[in-house]
């Protein structure tokens, strides 16, 4: 009897137990978080029980593919951009594995981001096993301030009304237009930091008496050095966010350079696809020349937006095509059911990156961003090949040249194509007419069988590729047309969009394969690809 008794006490503590780890947790809701300003983040809401698979990338007016929710609300995992617009392209300390259910959502969140939906898919299956509503935990925790409801007035009061008819209350503040707020900053000083010690005297700030002029001057270096810097430096005080706005001849200077302006942009092939430098006898064409008087391009108004518009190459990061999609599996032999069949997610991603004098190199690799992005380089790729070519020969690789390259970036480094690429030509105004109007941009392909499609004036977004192909007969031609990171509006009336970054993205436009022994074009399909997007990495493109 003594046995029993403990028997069924052993039970009956073990169903409490297994009762209480089952039973889903109820977090209390998070407190909504202050309503930010109009210059934050965008407000977008993951969907209540996401499906990855039922998300597609929608087609926006210029037929460029929108962002997903993970890549707006988060950017791609790893390869989103900071408050000081770094890359995280390196090694990062092995995390935690996620416990309860809202730690597994989360890393279900990045890893969509990444493009791993195999891998979110089963987090998404976890988290919700864990709590049914571990969304709303969610969006509570990351949320609560987008969809916050603004405080509404209270009514006046029939006797108050009749009174303050047409009268507006005295604290409420008085809305000016950007640019006057902007002009009101002219004459501001520069405020020094504050003390590092209570009532101690502040440090000093030598830079509060430096002259206008002589401070439009260190701009312009920084600018010079890094654009993205000197946007940073209009968030220090208001006197520099009036020189930021204002300084007209640093933006000229920025769109006339061949730093990170107009002068590095191609408009004609400048090598071969090897790298090989292509002479010409002439000068090539800038649409901002030094030598000439130059003017702001109609619909923009200054400088500053022509930097920033104005279609232009990056090169101080990668561009990164994400590209998902599912095929059905082979059902087992032992199961009659076609119901149990499995479905297989499949990832892989294309690269590009562009050099000022012209080449490219473009990558097709099933290997994540993270192992790979930091060594694509001319350098790296060539290494790559001499390396797989000496394993061809049964000859020790050079361990000295890939010590400092992981062997999966080696691996996926030795597929990469060299190439060259151009903008296309902008089309000469209408009251030049010594001008001869701009042909098809693709013109020179004679034999390209959509060349009798259209011929409408030519886009100067538009960007042509020429690379490699898979062996030394074919030659592969992409292209592609810059556009900018489509966002959505915010879920709160209250505030405004967040301004969307221009010349980030490079939709599909067609993308073809050349037989250089039989002169025959044969079109690549573009069902499952994606448009690229644009992610900085520390240190390329700096001078």
């Amino acid at each position: 009897m003594a046995d029993n008794a403990e028997l069924e006490s052993f039970r009956r503590q073990w169903r409490e137990e297994v009762s209480r780890r089952t039973r889903p947790s109820r977090p209390e809701p998070a407190q909504p978080k202050p309503s930010r300003s109009s210059a934050g983040p965008s407000s977008h809401l993951p969907p209540v029980r996401h499906e990855p698979l039922e998300h597609k990338e929608e087609e926006d007016e210029g037929g460029a593919a929108s962002v997903d929710h993970g890549e707006i609300v988060h950017g791609v995992g790893h390869l989103s951009l900071g408050p000081s617009d770094e890359d995280a392209f390196h090694s990062h300390v092995p995390r935690k594995e996620p416990k309860s259910a809202l730690e597994h959502f989360e890393r279900a969140v990045e890893k969509e981001a990444e493009g791993n939906l195999g891998d979110s898919l089963q987090l998404y299956r976890k988290a919700y096993r864990l709590d049914s509503a571990v969304d709303k935990t969610y969006r509570d925790k990351h949320f609560a301030w987008a969809w916050k409801k603004p405080a509404q007035a209270p009514a006046p009061s029939a006797s108050a009304g009749t009174s303050s008819t047409g009268q507006q209350p005295a604290d409420e503040p008085t809305i000016i237009p950007t640019p006057e707020l902007i002009a009101s900053f002219a004459h501001l000083p520069i405020s020094p930091a504050e003390p590092i010690i209570e009532n101690t005297p502040p440090p000093p700030c030598p830079i509060a008496k430096v002259p206008s002029e002589v401070l439009a001057e260190i701009l312009r270096h920084v600018a010079l050095v890094d654009p993205a810097s000197f946007c940073r430096v209009a968030l220090v005080c208001k006197r520099l966010a009036y020189h930021f706005a204002n300084e007209q001849r640093i933006w000229k200077r920025l769109c006339q350079g061949s730093e990170f302006g107009f002068k590095a942009m191609h408009y004609s092939f400048a090598c071969d696809i090897y790298g090989l430098p292509e002479y010409t006898l002439g000068s090539r064409y800038t649409p901002f020349p030094h030598s000439m008087p130059v003017q702001i391009p109609e619909p923009l108004s200054s400088w500053g937006e022509v930097f920033q518009m104005f279609p232009r190459i990056r090169f101080t990061g990668i561009y990164i095509s994400t590209v998902n999609y599912t095929r059905p599996g082979a059902s087992s032999a032992y199961q009659s059911v076609s119901w149990n069949s499995p479905i297989h997610i499949v990832t892989y991603y294309r690269y590009l990156r562009f050099y000022p004098d012209g080449t490219v190199v473009y990558l097709l690799s099933t290997v994540e961003p993270l192992a790979v992005v930091p060594y694509i380089s001319r350098e790296n790729v060539k290494v790559a090949r001499a390396i797989s070519q000496k394993q061809q020969h049964r000859q020790g690789p050079d361990a000295g040249a890939s010590d400092t390259i992981p062997p999966v970036a080696m691996g996926a480094l030795k597929h990469a194509h060299r190439g060259r690429w151009r903008l296309t030509k902008p089309a000469p105004a209408s009251d030049s007419p010594d001008e001869t109007p701009q042909s098809d941009p693709l013109s020179e392909y004679d034999s390209l069988p959509v060349k009798s499609q259209s011929r409408e004036e030519p886009d100067p977004r538009d960007l042509i590729i020429e690379t490699e192909g898979s062996s030394p007969k074919y030659m592969y031609l992409l292209q592609l047309s810059l556009r900018s990171v489509s966002v959505s509006k915010p879920t709160n009336p209250n505030m405004k969009p967040p301004n969307p970054s221009k010349n980030t993205k490079l939709v599909w436009k067609g993308y073809w394969s050349y037989n250089n022994l039989t002169d025959d074009w044969a079109e690549f399909g573009l069902k499952n690809d994606r448009a690229f997007v644009f992610r900085r990495v520390r240190g390329w493109g700096m001078h």
